[in-house]
């Protein structure tokens, strides 16, 4: 989203992308490894549910989405910030467009 009409920059200490990206990778990697057990019946929502909890996805993923926002704020100021957030589809919500179109781009791949 382009939230001013050109291509500001938004800097994050290499740390904290660091940080930030080492968190996306384990649990992209994670929800991608319980989804191939749950695809061979070796894992269920229950697999799924203790990684979520064990693994404190929901307040890591919170400290990831805060450095974004720390740094986006800095460029276009709290209130266009609090704006995007808002604007953000959020479960139980219909499933949003871009979802949708990202499952016709994977469907397409696999067949």
């Amino acid at each position: 989203m382009n939230a001013e009409g050109s291509d500001p920059f938004v800097a994050i200490p290499l740390d904290k992308a660091v940080e930030t990206a080492r968190l996306l990778e384990s649990i992209v990697i994670s929800l991608d490894r319980i989804g191939a057990r749950e695809a061979d019946a070796d894992a269920d929502a229950a697999t799924l549910d203790q990684f979520v909890t064990d693994w404190l996805v929901g307040p890591r993923l919170a400290r990831a989405r805060s450095v974004l926002w720390e740094a986006i704020t800095e460029v276009i100021g709290e209130e266009k910030t609090e704006a995007i957030a808002e604007s953000a589809p959020r479960f139980p919500d219909p499933v949003p467009d871009e979802v949708r179109t990202l499952r016709e781009e994977l469907r397409a791949r696999t067949q």
